[in-house]
């Protein structure tokens, strides 16, 4: 049996990357957009208390770095966060941009490492799952 055979690059997205991306876009929506903990909260579908371990580090941290190097990203992001801002949010655009932000990330080759320790017989160099 292959170890860790089913592991592909959209779990490392989901677990690690998406909380990454869900830090800065709460940040944006209460540092740029200004607005509160529950508001933000209830725009992006989470918790308060979520909100606030994302403004906190607790959740994301881990992963932000990697995000952070994606100008692309980055800047679909804050777009993406003042989209939810608005009054009235029209969720298409929502969704394609987080996906936008995450292509992005992933034909980037920002996360072939996470993916080479997620499956250490996966040669990252020959690797191209992510770029096409």
């Amino acid at each position: 049996m292959v170890v860790g055979a089913l592991k592909p690059p959209c779990l490392i997205v989901v677990s690690q990357i998406l909380p990454a991306m869900r830090a800065i876009i709460s940040r944006e929506m209460i540092e740029g957009c200004r607005l509160g903990t529950g508001e933000v909260a209830a725009k992006m579908g989470v918790t308060p208390a979520a909100v606030t371990q994302y403004l906190k580090g607790v959740r994301g941290s881990d992963s932000l770095t990697i995000v952070n190097r994606s100008e692309r990203a980055k800047k679909i992001l804050f777009e993406l966060a003042h989209e939810l801002a608005r009054e009235e949010t029209d969720m298409v655009i929502v969704l394609n941009k987080l996906c936008e932000a995450c292509n992005y990330v992933r034909s980037e080759r920002l996360i072939c490492g996470m993916c080479q320790n997620s499956l250490p017989r996966l040669n990252s160099k020959e690797c191209d799952i992510c770029v096409t």
